[in-house]
């Protein structure tokens, strides 16, 4: 599991090739409140023992980066040891979704319109446990899904369960990042309700968590508007 700071100083590793996207992102990261060290590491067999020293609390990761097994097969690791791990994608055609469904990752940004207040959002979110995935690219991967789903309701699930009409607002919103009391907000219903709601969303897609859910939905198409 990853290590356990104090809750005012968060150490950070990145995992990011690209030098400009990395010096970047260490500066965004560096301007964040309750961050006590930024460190670039690689995937190298003698760094990646290094992991389990615990020495980090979350790990920012660009996607791009992770094309190979190797490097697929740490980032699983860590999410198994109960690291916080947030992936940088670079669009929807960055989205290799059959193996992010699986990876265990807890928040996904979209590289576009990427800034610190949606760094801190993500970080945020993350380290509290909360699934995050940033609002630009939950638009690009609405705008990407299949025009199929565009029907009220969509069966998908064990044994052609449907989402209702109701569910998929939820899940909607909940794939833009919103919490339970925001999604009760928006939609004016009880935060009991937004539980009972996403209860059935989790029941109905067979996942266990809102993460599984909302990739298994953006693969699908589920999510189109």
């Amino acid at each position: 599991m990853g290590a356990q700071s104090n809750s005012t100083e968060l150490r950070v590793a990145l995992i990011i090739q690209n030098t400009i996207h990395r010096y970047g992102i260490e500066g965004m990261i560096r301007s964040l409140n309750h961050i006590s060290s930024v460190r670039s590491v690689s995937f190298g067999v003698d760094e990646i023992r290094t992991w389990d020293g615990q020495q980090f609390d979350a790990v920012l990761a660009s996607a791009e980066d992770l094309a190979t097994d190797h490097a697929r097969d740490a980032i699983r690791g860590l999410c198994g040891q109960g690291m916080k791990v947030l992936l940088l994608i670079d669009g929807p055609d960055g989205l290799d979704v059959p193996w992010l469904a699986h990876c265990g990752a807890q928040g996904f940004v979209d590289w576009a319109g990427l800034e610190p207040r949606i760094l801190s959002d993500a970080v945020a979110d993350v380290m509290a446990g909360k699934f995050y995935v940033s609002a630009t690219l939950a638009r690009r991967l609405l705008g990407r899904s299949s025009p199929n789903a565009l029907g009220g309701v969509q069966p998908w699930g064990p044994a052609g369960a449907t989402l209702t009409p109701r569910e998929l607002q939820v899940l909607r919103l909940v794939a833009e990042g919103l919490s339970n009391k925001q999604v009760s907000r928006q939609l004016q219903i009880s935060e009991h309700g937004v539980k009972r709601l996403v209860g059935n969303v989790l029941a109905k897609l067979n996942c266990p968590n809102r993460t599984l859910a909302v990739v298994r939905a953006m693969e699908d198409g589920l999510l189109a508007v």
